[in-house]
């Protein structure tokens, strides 16, 4: 198996067949030795569910997320540890002091700067306007693979809950979003630590990304509801030592053109938003912006659905 050839597969697919088709063709997709409980918790399915009612609203959760790993990349790299005094306060104090916004209002930066500053985060709809996929990709701290299963893959764990310049506390948010992908329940997620935090934490990693795909998996005989995993062949992550990949959106109707040299991209495979499946930059902007109006960094939305029009 070429891990970098599968990692590009999936995240070029825009289907959960296309995801099945790929990962039985490397044997993985029936071999219950190679996926692991999400969060290590084989009754995690109440956790998923009992959260968002909205599939907009479950959104907005991943989004916050990516703002928070910008912050803490910008902690990070200054070698500053984010639970201790010496960092930022709170989240107004942050902005000013990582990106010169004023009382946390984008507002006070020019356009010019704010579209600069939206570079490091977007969010990206492809596939096929009946069952879109959504991805979330960032600029931000990225994780090594071995610390996945700990940050992005974890739950209810106090990993943010002593950094006070982050909107995200409880650790659950980012799965809330799992129960409207498709019938599987399927998730891609990637992540690159950033060379310079990596170069600070002198780990043994700093050019390596990590992947794997979340799903949902009917109840097993004697259990009584179904479990989440993620794929973990030796309980490990996927990995493989690379460069940028070419998963940033271009020009439509191209998706993915530009390198990301570092950070996280995730894919949520045929995204059930209901009533929001018109051009993302029309309804669907309009009601993230209605839900998390104080944003504390621009997202970049960019259109990339077949036959959408791109204006």
């Amino acid at each position: 198996m070429n891990p970098k050839e599968l990692c590009l597969n999936l995240s070029y697919s825009d289907t959960e067949e296309e995801v099945i088709y790929f990962l039985k063709k490397e044997s993985l997709w029936d071999d219950p030795v190679v996926w692991r409980c999400y969060g290590d918790n084989e009754n995690n399915f109440a956790l998923f569910g009992n959260q968002k009612s909205r599939a907009e609203d479950a959104l907005t959760e991943k989004i916050i997320n990516s703002v928070d790993a910008i912050l803490m990349a910008e902690c990070l790299k200054k070698g500053i540890d984010p639970e201790s005094s010496d960092a930022p306060q709170s989240i107004y104090d942050a902005l000013w002091k990582y990106f010169g916004i004023r009382d946390g209002k984008l507002s006070n930066k020019l356009p010019r700067e704010r579209a600069i500053l939206a570079e490091n985060i977007c969010l990206v709809a492809t596939g096929a306007k009946s069952n879109p996929c959504y991805c979330i990709i960032d600029k931000g701290e990225g994780q090594k693979p071995e610390k996945m299963p700990d940050t992005l893959l974890s739950l209810a764990k106090s990993n943010k809950l002593r950094i006070p310049f982050v909107q995200g506390q409880f650790n659950i948010g980012g799965s809330g979003a799992l129960q409207f992908c498709g019938k599987r329940k399927l998730q891609l997620i990637l992540s690159k630590r950033h060379p310079e935090i990596a170069q600070l934490e002198n780990g043994n990693s700093p050019n390596e990304w990590g992947f794997t795909i979340v799903r949902r998996e009917d109840p097993s005989k004697g259990a009584r509801s179904p479990v989440y995993t993620y794929l973990a062949p030796k309980g490990k992550i996927l990995s493989f030592v690379g460069d940028g990949l070419p998963l940033l959106p271009g020009e439509y109707p191209n998706p993915y053109k530009k390198d990301l040299q570092w950070g996280t991209f995730i894919k949520l495979y045929e995204y059930q938003m209901t009533g929001l499946k018109t051009n993302i930059k029309l309804d669907l902007y309009y009601r993230l912006s209605l839900l998390i109006p104080a944003v504390a960094l621009p997202v970049r939305f960019y259109e990339h659905i077949r036959g959408m029009d791109k204006k």
